[in-house]
């Protein structure tokens, strides 16, 4: 009896789940398409700031070279850092959430990036001598 119990009460729990997950629409594909769908606007929000930098910096033409050499090799840097984290390995090495978690620290580190990049659209204040490249605020 104590086993029946025990049972039902696990079936239970499993189909509250089951349904739970469904209604929510929280199954793992749903999960990594969700997190793609975020890393996208992620890369499309660093890409804007990229470009407005591009505009507002147009005229002094070697911070331009220069921007587009250190982007270039970022995005490198970012690809081998979630490599590194998530190595080639079996399908299921690091379970059912490698699509998911491997898209979520893309995202992270490029929101980062982007965080980074946004000060030379905002300006630091007037009087930092180690600005370099970066305009003052107005």
């Amino acid at each position: 009896m104590k086993v029946l119990f025990k049972l039902h009460k696990i079936l239970t729990v499993c189909l509250f789940l089951t349904f739970t997950t469904i209604s929510l629409g929280q199954t793992q594909s749903a999960m990594n398409s969700a997190q793609a769908q975020t890393f996208q606007q992620a890369d499309k929000a660093f890409n804007v700031v990229y470009q407005k930098i591009l505009k507002q910096y147009s005229t002094d033409k070697e911070f331009i070279k220069n921007l587009k050499t250190a982007q270039r090799i970022w995005v490198q840097f970012r690809d081998a850092d979630v490599k590194m984290k998530y190595s080639d390995r079996p399908t299921g090495y690091y379970g059912s959430m490698q699509s998911f978690c491997e898209s979520s620290y893309r995202t992270e580190l490029t929101q980062q990036r982007t965080k980074t990049l946004t000060i030379w659209l905002t300006g630091i204040e007037e009087g930092d001598t180690c600005a370099g490249s970066v305009k003052t605020k107005d």
